[in-house]
């Protein structure tokens, strides 16, 4: 099978080149030549697709996504999704150009990823977080995806069947963050008042009652009484026993959350491979003492004791930080060798669980401050595509174009190895991982294709999408 894409701007993925009105010639699953030009009166035998006002662009890399896998959801164990629920998930990621995907959902076993990889055109790459303090922090926060009994795996055992990378560790749902004002917060209260909240409503009175920064002495009893009322909780539930409840959700877990980011930075470093942590108000105190007490990260780290490896702070942006904290935390991390993360979440379009990009600017104007581009999970999976963060990264100017699409492409392969080792570049040799989406709004994809199978035809999903 070989196919001919012309015409477009060719956006090789390695950080600075770019080749205008390009060719790119995939055969027998490998990218077969990159031309300056294709000659129209030259005969080709295969399909030929037009690209004139299209970049041409790597398959993206998406080091930080959740909900892939028929595994438990979340660094909280939540229950896995239906399978209509995480092939959906992949189907998003795919329509918007996305070819390669590392699960941070880091309780899911191999057999979960393997089968997501199976079933799906998307490769899906695991990382796991199967430590003994991340685990317990997993089943006081939820743990209901989790086998009955404790200790189920390890890291080792993991990494010895496919994991690529421990993480995520940390989250929203152990660590009094998004996960909780999204999820059980709201159900807590609901369970006692019969009233559901908002997200927003429920952070805003889970700041009331522990602060931004998780401390039970910033009891704000007046701001609790306003949020409850915003929140339509005025006659339903008493205020004191709605402080129980906000705290007797969130507290249990954070001691042991802190102390599996620990555990998971010290395994990255006896085994040599990434670690990816968690970056919020609530672990950023954490974060600067491993910061202090790890030696200087090399990327591509190998499995042998002794290793050093790269820990990546993800989510550099998280808004729990104020923009100043952010930018302090990233430029620390810089300082000791933690490469930054920038997680889209829904800040550019849908604005549903972020609605302010003013952490995203800060960090991205820092020259070099910032390495990879992600998305996380936004609301029930539906965050900003990754292929849109490229393209704002490009027209902000914080980035050349392609610097934009190397941040989600061959600077991922460089900081976890094992994620797409053949990918992440057009280049005669490499895997025939290639998108094609309109220069104008690059969220308009219009072909994607995986070892060079068109899995995306148009803008839809061929049958080759779901096997």
């Amino acid at each position: 099978m070989s196919t001919l894409i012309h015409g477009g701007t060719v956006v090789p993925g390695t950080g600075n080149t770019v080749v205008e009105s390009g060719a790119v010639i995939l055969r027998d699953g490998h990218v077969a030549d990159v031309l300056e030009r294709w000659d129209h009166d030259q005969a080709f035998d295969g399909e030929v697709i037009d690209a004139s006002g299209c970049v041409v662009v790597p398959g993206l890399i998406n080091s930080h996504v959740h909900g892939v896998t028929p595994g438990p959801l979340m660094p909280s164990g939540a229950p896995a999704l239906p399978d209509d629920g995480w092939l959906a998930n992949l189907d998003r990621h795919l329509l918007a150009g996305t070819t390669t995907v590392l699960n941070l959902c880091g309780f899911c076993t191999m057999d979960h990823v393997r089968e997501a990889d199976r079933r799906h055109a998307v490769h899906v790459r695991g990382a796991t977080t199967y430590l003994p303090e991340a685990e317990r922090a997993a089943r006081m926060a939820d743990g209901r995806g989790l086998p009955a009994q404790s200790g189920h795996s390890t890291v080792e055992k993991m990494l010895d069947d496919g994991a690529i990378a421990i993480g995520e560790l940390g989250g929203g749902q152990t660590l009094g963050g998004g996960g909780q004002d999204l999820s059980y917060i709201p159900r807590a209260i609901e369970r006692a008042s019969g009233v559901r909240v908002h997200s927003a409503q429920a952070r805003r009175m889970k700041e009331a009652v522990l602060g931004r920064f998780i401390d039970p002495e910033a009891c704000d009893m007046a701001e609790l009484r306003a949020a409850a009322a915003e929140a339509g909780l005025e006659g339903h539930i008493d205020l004191v026993e709605l402080r129980k409840i906000i705290a007797d959700s969130v507290l249990p877990s954070i001691e042991p959350a802190l102390n599996g980011i620990r555990e998971g930075v010290q395994a990255a470093a006896r085994f040599g491979v990434p670690a990816i942590v968690h970056s919020a108000a609530a672990t950023a105190r954490v974060m600067r003492e491993l910061m202090d007490g790890t030696p200087r990260a090399k990327a591509g780290g190998s499995r042998r004791p002794g290793a050093k490896a790269s820990v990546i702070a993800s989510h550099a942006n998280h808004p729990s930080h104020t923009p100043a904290e952010a930018l302090a935390l990233a430029k620390l991390g810089r300082d000791h060798g933690w490469p930054a993360e920038v997680s889209v979440f829904d800040l550019l379009h849908r604005k549903q669980t972020v609605t302010t990009r003013e952490h995203w600017d800060v960090l991205l104007q820092e020259p070099g401050l910032v390495d990879v581009l992600a998305t996380d999970y936004g609301h029930e999976g539906h965050h900003d595509e990754l292929i849109s963060a490229v393209q704002d990264v490009a027209e902000h100017g914080y980035r050349s174009l392609a610097g934009a699409v190397a941040m989600a492409t061959t600077a991922v392969t460089g900081l976890i190895p094992g994620i797409a080792p053949n990918g992440g570049r057009i280049e005669a040799g490499r895997d025939a991982d290639v998108v094609v989406a309109s220069a104008e709004d690059f969220r308009d994809v219009r072909f994607v294709f995986v070892g060079g199978v068109c899995v995306v035809r148009d803008g839809r999903l061929t049958p080759a999408a779901r096997r």
